[in-house]
C-alpha cells in the first residue's frame, strides 16, 4: 500500500507541475501581465528542483534501500540529490522575490541581484563543505535537518514576498486580488512546512509535504489565468492587433510592455534574461517598424492604439 500511494503521488505531482506550467507558460504568451515571465521561470525552477531534488532522492533510496546495508552510507549516497539541486532551489527564491516585487509595482535595484547571487555562493560552498566532512569522517548527512532548513528558508522566503504584496497600496493590477494571491501562493508552503515537523509515520509525512509542495506551483498560476487575468482580455486583443499591424515579434512584444511600463534596458534585460544589448537591438527593430524615434514616442503610440482606461497598458 505505501509503495503505491507513494506511486499516486508522484503521478499527482507531474499532474500538478504540468498544469502549472501550462497555465503560467499560457500567461506569459498571453502578455498582457508584466510578472507572467517570472512567474513561468519561478514554476519551471522549483519543479525542477521538486522532481531532481526530492523524487530523485526518494526513489534512488528506495531503489538503494536492499542494496546498501549501512544506512549512514546510504544517506550520503542519497544527499547528492539535495545538495546539487540546490542552486535550482536559490534561482526559483530569487525569481519569487522578483515577481513579488513585479506584482507590487516596485522596481527591483540591478545590484540586488548580485548581492543575493554573491550571497548564495558562499551558502553553497559552505554546504559542499559539510558534506565533504560527513562523507570523510564516514558520517551520516542530517538529511532531516537539511530538509526541514530548507522548508523553513522557503516559508519565509514565501511570507516576505506575500509581505510585499500586501503591504503596497497601489494596485498596478486592478483585477488582480492581492489577498487570494497571497493565501494561494502562502498556504501550500505553510502546510508543506508543518508536515516536516509532524510526529508521525515516515511515509505519510513525505507524501503530505509532497502534495503541497507540488500544490504550491499549481494553484497561483492557474487561479492567474483563469480568474485574474481573464479581465484585460479586450487589451490583450488590441495589443495583439498592434502587433499584427506593425508585425511585431513575440519577443518585441514583450520589449514593448516592458518599456512601457517605464523600465530601463537593465530593467528589462534582468527580468526576460537576455542581455542589455539584446534588449537594445530590439528596441532598434521596434522604432524603425513603428516609424518612432525614442520611447515616449513608442508609449505614446501604443497608449493611442490601446486607448486603456488608466492612460497606459493594462499590465
Amino acid at each position: 500500500m505505501e509503495h503505491g500511494i507513494f506511486i499516486f503521488s508522484f503521478i499527482v505531482s507531474i499532474g500538478l507541475t504540468a498544469f502549472g506550467l501550462m497555465t503560467a507558460y499560457r500567461m506569459k504568451q498571453r502578455g498582457n501581465t508584466s510578472f507572467a515571465s517570472s512567474l513561468f521561470y519561478y514554476d519551471a525552477f522549483l519543479a525542477a528542483f521538486g522532481f531532481y531534488s526530492i523524487w530523485s532522492f526518494l526513489g534512488v533510496k528506495f531503489l538503494l534501500n536492499h542494496v546498501i546495508s549501512s544506512p549512514e552510507t546510504l544517506l550520503n549516497v542519497v544527499a547528492i540529490f539535495p545538495f546539487l539541486g540546490f542552486p535550482l532551489l536559490l534561482v526559483a527564491w530569487y525569481l519569487f522575490i522578483q515577481l513579488c516585487f513585479e506584482v507590487a509595482g516596485i522596481k527591483l535595484k540591478g545590484y540586488a541581484s548580485m548581492v543575493y547571487f554573491s550571497a548564495c555562493m558562499l551558502i553553497f560552498f559552505a554546504l559542499g563543505n559539510y558534506f565533504k566532512n560527513q562523507v570523510v569522517q564516514d558520517e551520516a548527512v542530517h538529511l532531516p535537518l537539511l530538509f526541514r532548513s530548507f522548508a523553513v528558508v522557503n516559508l519565509l522566503v514565501v511570507s516576505l514576498g506575500s509581505l510585499l504584496i500586501l503591504l503596497q497600496k497601489q494596485n498596478k493590477h486592478q483585477a488582480l486580488q492581492k489577498q487570494v494571491l497571497v493565501l494561494l501562493f502562502f498556504v501550500p508552503v505553510l502546510l508543506a512546512t508543518i508536515s516536516l515537523f509532524m510526529a508521525s509515520s515516515h511515509w505519510f509525512v513525505v507524501i503530505l509535504f509532497v502534495l503541497f509542495y507540488f500544490s504550491h506551483l499549481a494553484m497561483p498560476s492557474a487561479w492567474l489565468y483563469f480568474k485574474a487575468d481573464s479581465s484585460p482580455a479586450a487589451d490583450g486583443d488590441c495589443f495583439m492587433h498592434f502587433c499584427e499591424q506593425f508585425e511585431i515579434s513575440k519577443r518585441e512584444a514583450e520589449i514593448i510592455r516592458e518599456i512601457c511600463l517605464g523600465k530601463s534596458n537593465q530593467a528589462i534585460a534582468d527580468s526576460l534574461f537576455i542581455t542589455v544589448q539584446t534588449v537594445k537591438d530590439h528596441a532598434h527593430r521596434i522604432y524603425t517598424k513603428t516609424g518612432v524615434k525614442n520611447r515616449i514616442q513608442l508609449s505614446n503610440l501604443v497608449n493611442k492604439k490601446l486607448k486603456p482606461i488608466n492612460g497606459q497598458i493594462n499590465a
